[in-house]
């Protein structure tokens, strides 16, 4: 390790060098007089002395939120909304067949969403039914075309552009409204071990509550991993 060294007066000209062998940096300092003194420190050091430096007065601005939205991450390109859909039913297709106001669990859509307002991605998620917070445990989603990651295969289906981002609170909606399939269903993710379509039609005239008493797995996930892995 270099000895410290008492700085006398202003550097004029700073020059950092990484040592990758040694894991540290060293910056040298030229002063006005021409002495040039050496120190090593630490990635870390070097971190916080830079992060505590930076002050600025300017707020990035999310401008008014979607409704029931959890979460925000976002950049000059895009943003990445996590929202809490407050409706337990909805109709749903599949096949040829049409559930007319079919029950649901509790629900939560991840959406990237391009600086144009098009959706670029979704994921989608099934929580515990109580107020959210990060510990709320996740569950399987039961039926199809969702990832084991929870993003959603949307196969050749357009998604939505938004001119205002208030109405991002309608793509639940759209997206359960979009035609099903079997594509990714595993009757592993429900507790009685049925079919897609045997599923559908032992659900059709239950309780959304009957979820979490009789039909959802466990996927020893929380609400937070589900925003983590968004972003």
């Amino acid at each position: 390790m270099m000895a410290d060294y008492k700085r006398t007066e202003a550097p004029e000209d700073v020059v950092l060098r990484i040592s990758p062998s040694r894991n540290t940096l060293v910056v040298q300092e030229r002063s006005a007089s021409g002495v040039v003194s050496y120190r090593e420190i630490d990635p870390i050091e070097f971190y916080f002395a830079l992060n505590g430096s930076y002050t600025t007065n300017d707020y990035l601005d999310s401008g008014f939120l979607p409704e029931h939205c959890l979460h925000i991450a976002m950049n000059a390109a895009e943003r990445r909304y996590v929202i809490w859909n407050p409706e337990l039913r909805a109709d749903v297709i599949y096949g040829d067949t049409e559930y007319s106001d079919f029950p649901l669990p509790r629900l939560v859509f991840g959406l990237r969403v391009l600086s144009s307002g098009k959706v670029a991605d979704c994921s989608m998620g099934v929580v515990a039914d109580e107020i959210p917070t990060e510990s709320t445990p996740m569950f399987f989603f039961p039926f199809s075309n969702v990832y084991d990651d929870e993003r959603v295969c949307t196969g050749n289906n357009v998604l939505p552009r938004y001119k205002k981002l208030t109405a991002i609170k309608n793509f639940p909606r759209y997206l359960l409204g979009l035609p099903d399939n079997d594509d990714m269903f595993t009757s592993a993710h429900n507790r009685l071990g049925l079919d897609h379509k045997a599923l559908l039609e032992h659900l059709k005239d239950k309780d959304p509550a009957y979820y979490y008493s009789d039909i959802l797995v466990p996927n020893r996930r929380t609400l937070g991993d589900f925003i983590t892995r968004r972003l």
